[in-house]
Order: structure tokens, then sequence, then C-alpha cells
């Protein structure tokens, strides 16, 4: 009883959140005994018409689901397998680090999923709030991605003749410590209007391939905590706005719109040298604990009152992740989806016919 009426609660209010009457959402959940011919996630409430799928490929492959869907990817102890999307979907996780930020999940399981490839048919789709633990990570090979609010192990590949492609207020790990790109490029090309956006990232950023430099529409308010390479640039790319970023890395250096000024300003160095200079409104902050708090693996990237970062970017936000004039743009916590998020439910005993059973709910609205 309690499940159905939260997971009732969270449809109610996602329906209305992203306003497509015709559209379906489905569960997904590892421990579902669905087996698409005679068990339909029973076990969690599924039936033959309204499946509770085991697996995303599961969901992917099978008739009930529709192009414009979505998919709601339950927490689990056990990581999901790999997938490759053939229709527009929308796909949804709990979020991660839901054991260190506070009234982010009443569960502290998240969505632990293998590589994702976005195939011919899934333009259009969009993937939120999971964890991708693969070393092959995700594979972008179609138009029209959204990649948001995601915690990636690994890197984002992305092909060429293909556009629209949006990395925004993702955290990337460096589990392998190495020197390798968030963003891993064709040797053939790149995406046009690509957008790298409020994110978290520990590892480099190079949109290069042999000596040619790839183009992003924008680079705006990350966050860079990542390697410094010896003898080459941690970061790489042209981009007609490169601003309101941080770079914590004092020895990294940096190669943007061919190691000139344009486009790139208001940003903040940890080194006088090799990065973005002074001029332009950008700054250089060598003792690093002056700008950011102490907190948790995602928070700590938050800006202390008045630091040297704090409102005065290019839009009078502050500069780094939790910046930008939209609060549907700025990095979330826990990359919560923009759904409304159930953080703690209690009652008060068995219901009885006479009374009932009385629930509280705490609750708040993610942008």
């Amino acid at each position: 009883m309690k499940k159905n009426l939260v997971l009732l609660t969270v449809i109610t209010f996602t329906v209305f959140n992203i306003q497509v009457a015709s559209a379906k959402i489905w569960r997904v959940n590892s421990s579902s005994n669905y087996n698409g011919t005679s068990l339909w996630g029973d076990n969690y409430g599924g039936t033959s018409n309204y499946p509770v799928f085991a697996q995303l490929t599961h969901a992917n492959s099978s008739n009930l689901v529709s192009g414009g869907d979505t998919l709601y990817v339950e927490g689990s102890p056990v990581t999901y397998g790999n997938v490759t999307f053939t229709k527009r979907l929308v796909i949804i996780g709990p979020g991660y680090f839901l054991t260190e930020n506070p009234k982010v999940s009443n569960d502290v399981l998240s969505a632990n999923v293998g590589e994702v490839v976005f195939n011919t048919g899934s333009q259009g789709s969009q993937l939120l709030g999971v964890t991708i633990i693969s070393v092959y990570g995700i594979d972008i090979n179609v138009s029209n991605i959204l990649i948001k609010r995601c915690k990636i192990d690994y890197s984002v590949t992305v092909t060429y003749n293909i556009s629209d492609i949006s990395i925004v207020q993702n955290y990337f790990t460096n589990i392998n410590n190495n020197n390798t790109s968030a963003i891993a490029v064709s040797p053939y090309g790149f995406p046009t209007n690509f957008v790298f956006n409020n994110n978290i990232s520990k590892r480099t950023l190079l949109l290069a391939y042999s000596t040619t430099t790839y183009t992003a529409q924008e680079c705006n308010h990350n966050v860079f905590d990542c390697p410094a390479i010896s003898g080459k640039p941690s970061i790489q790319l042209n981009t007609g706005s490169f601003k309101n970023n941080i770079l914590k890395t004092p020895t990294a250096t940096v190669n943007i719109n061919g190691g000139s000024n344009q486009n790139i300003s208001y940003n903040i160095s940890a080194s006088s040298t090799g990065q973005f200079g002074t001029a332009n409104n950008n700054k250089v902050v060598t003792d690093m604990s002056t700008l950011f708090v102490t907190g948790t693996s995602d928070g700590k990237y938050k800006l202390k009152t008045n630091s040297p970062g704090s409102h005065n970017a290019s839009d009078g936000t502050d500069r780094g992740v939790f910046g930008g004039t939209s609060s549907t743009d700025r990095y979330t916590l826990s990359g919560l989806a923009p759904i409304p998020v159930i953080y703690t439910f209690t009652t008060s005993g068995d219901a009885t016919p006479a009374n009932g059973l009385s629930v509280t709910i705490s609750a708040k609205t993610i942008k």
C-alpha cells in the first residue's frame, strides 16, 4: 500500500510536469519477475497490459512501449544490463549520492546501468538520473539527445553527422584515474550544436582528434577537477562561448580557440600560467579553499558565501555549476530529475476499518 501510494503520487505529478497526455509511463525494476510471456512483474504489481520490466532492453523491445513514453528506472542493488535504444524515450532514474545529500530520496538505492547506446529511432530521447558504470559509457549515434543529471564513470562517445547533443548537469567521475576525456570523439567529425554546460568533470575535456580540434556551441558553468597532462592540455576545444567555468587543477593547461582569448570570459583559474589569465573578467584564485565549501561528493563544489566567484558570473549568478539564470539550468545535488521527490514517508501503524490509515509524506519539487 505504501509503495503504491508513492508511485501514484510521483506518476500523477510527472504526467502533469512533462505535459504529454498521450505518452505512457512504465516502471523498470531489476527485481521484477518479468519474462515477457507468463510473468509480467506481478511481484511488483505488473500485469500483461502494464508490466514492470526487469531490464531497460525489455522495455525498448516491447510492443507496448511507444516512442514518447517514459521509463522510470527504480533503484536496485543489482546492476542493470546494457541497452541499445531504438525508440524516442525519456529514461528517469532516482539519482546518485543518495546516502550523502539530505532530503533527496526515501530510498538510498541508485540505478546503475551498463553501456547505453542511442541508435536510429531514438532521436529526441532523454536520459536523466542514472549512473553509468560501464567502461563503454554512453554512445550517441543520433541527433537530438539530452544527457542530464547522470553520474558517468567513464565517457560519452559522440559520432559525426549528427546535431543537437546536450550534456548538462552531470557528474563525471574518474574511477580509473587516467587522462581520458569526458567526451570521446570520432576521427571523422563532431556534432553540430553540441552543448556542455553545468557539469562537474573529474575528467579532461578534449574535443580533438589528431591535429583537428572540434567546436562546441557552448561550454559554460562547468567545474573541471581534472588531471593535468604532461606536455598537453587538459581542456581543448573551439567554442563560441566558454564562460563561468572553474578549473581547479593548478598544473593543468588549456587550449581553447587555438590558444586565443576569444570567447573566453568570466572563468576562474587555479594558476596564472597556461590557463585563462585575467583579461575579459577572468580571475585567478590560487587558494581554492577560499572558493569552495566542504561537503558531499558533489556538494563540495558549491561556492562559499561571498567567495571570489560569487555573484560575479557573466549572468550575475555564481560561477561554476550552481550558477545560471534559470534554476532548471543549474547543477542539482544527487542528479534528481525535475519531478516531485518524496524523501520521508511515515504511517501511524496498521489501517483499521474505522480509522483508516494516517500517512505523512515529506516531499519537494525539483526543477
